[in-house]
């Protein structure tokens, strides 16, 4: 008595179990779900996992720490202030980021200190960026009404058009300068610009620039900068984008 298994065009005889299965043929696809297949992740709960990763980054507000963490590493203290966020809000969001492997955190003393894990995270954040500007009407309608704010309007330069006869300017806080900024730059905080906007030439065009494409820290401080009467213009954007693009080779300060 033979026992046949069907398998594509695979046939497999046994022979010691014939006698007792009585000349049955039983197609192989009743044993093709085996005990490995079905204990333990099913494919539905690698999916499930991958959702809970994809939604950390399904609030504005962990987005925004995100773009804040492109620049550099931050205190809770700090992301709350620049964020306008209150301490507990910005604390819970990124332990939601945390919990997911998308920041990390080193500890200085007594205060803890937030980072990216990785460059691959800005990288999701700035393909869900440009996959979503592409095709969200409504997104593109929000951003241009927040960047076409009297406060920031004006003229935009490519960073590519940037030349040497031009000055370029960071007007983001000092801290997240020195952590990288465009190649020759100098740092001059948003705050500090009414104070030491004699510092920079009338005879040359000053570029300044921020934290990436959804901010509009560089147009106010082109607008403030034209107030003064100096030819100042914004770049369109910012660490957020250079840090992971190849254009780009982001300085240092020593």
């Amino acid at each position: 008595m033979i026992v046949i298994f069907f398998h594509d065009r695979f046939q497999v005889r046994c022979d010691l179990l014939a006698a007792a299965l009585n000349h049955q043929v039983y197609p192989y696809s009743l044993y093709s779900i085996q005990p490995w297949n079905t204990a333990g992740v099913r494919k539905q709960d690698v999916f499930d996992d991958l959702t809970d990763v994809v939604r950390a980054f399904g609030s504005g507000r962990r987005l925004e720490l995100v773009e804040m963490l492109a620049q550099g590493q931050h205190s809770v203290e700090s992301l709350a202030t620049n964020c306008n966020m209150a301490t507990t809000t910005t604390s819970n969001n990124l332990q939601i980021l945390k919990h997911n492997g998308l920041v990390a955190t080193r500890r200085a003393g007594t205060t803890i200190f937030y980072q990216l894990a990785g460059e691959d995270v800005l990288e999701l954040f700035l393909a869900a960026k440009r996959v979503a500007l592409r095709r969200n009407a409504t997104l593109r309608h929000s951003l241009e009404t927040f960047l076409g704010n009297p406060s920031a309007q004006g003229p935009t330069i490519d960073a590519s058009l940037v030349t040497d006869h031009m000055l370029v300017v960071d007007v983001r806080p000092r801290d997240e300068y020195e952590a990288g900024h465009f190649p020759g730059a100098i740092s001059i905080p948003m705050d500090q610009l009414p104070e030491r906007y004699d510092e920079l030439p009338r005879d040359r065009q000053v570029v300044v620039y921020c934290r990436g494409e959804l901010c509009r820290l560089a147009r106010e401080a082109a607008v403030t900068l034209r107030g003064y009467t100096l030819d100042a213009i914004a770049m369109d954007d910012g660490i957020a984008e250079w840090r992971v693009g190849q254009e780009i080779t982001l300085d240092y300060a020593s």
